[in-house]
């Protein structure tokens, strides 16, 4: 099973360009633009991220990503950016869209995506604390998020005594992901382990 799949993400779209200039003004060295060139050779835009009013600009860079496989892409270039105190995530998953922003927490990604789970009143701060709780038992690395979804990749997995009871923890926190996505915990639990990821998603 693939989140992608499962929730219809995945068209692309072309983007506009960002000159090295404007990005230097941001705080991006023309090491970081470099690399992110090498890697990419899609045109740079300015992060746009959403809010109630519509999409707003924030310093940042964006790309859309036409490599088949784009998160090899998003790990490359989250290894070879954070000593260089950036932060590379999915911003928008339906068109494969890539943000880089400066800074070293990833929870940082959460909070200018403004993460939440409105619809069970969930606000932002909510999300950002939870997902830290499980960090904590359960490192892992943020991917990417938008205003309604998140997805890391887990650096230890929950074993076989604990999966259970965190499938449960996060279908208390975010029953979409079963409810209009695997369609039971067992379900969850199995895509778990062989994705060995955790995403949420609120419709």
């Amino acid at each position: 099973m693939d989140w992608k799949r499962i929730f219809g993400l995945g068209k692309k779209r072309e983007n506009k360009t960002l000159s090295d200039e404007v990005a230097e003004e941001m705080g991006f060295s023309r090491n970081v633009l470099d690399i992110i060139k090498q890697i990419s050779n899609a045109n740079l835009q300015r992060l746009t991220v959403r809010n109630d009013e519509g999409e707003i600009e924030i310093d940042g860079i964006s790309f859309f990503t036409f490599n088949e496989d784009d998160e090899k892409l998003i790990i490359e270039l989250q290894s070879k950016l954070k000593p260089l105190e950036c932060i590379v995530f999915f911003n928008d998953q339906e068109h494969c869209k890539v943000g880089i922003i400066k800074g070293q927490d990833q929870f940082e990604i959460l909070k200018i995506q403004q993460t939440n789970g409105d619809n069970y009143d969930i606000g932002n701060k909510e999300v950002i604390a939870k997902l830290k709780k499980w960090n904590s038992r359960f490192p892992f690395d943020i991917i990417g998020a938008d205003f309604d979804w998140v997805e890391a990749n887990f650096k230890v997995m929950p074993d076989d005594n604990e999966i259970r009871s965190f499938a449960q923890e996060i279908y208390d926190f975010c029953p979409d992901i079963v409810d209009q996505g695997t369609g039971s915990i067992e379900s969850l639990i199995e895509e778990i382990k062989k994705s060995k990821k955790l995403y949420l998603w609120w419709d």
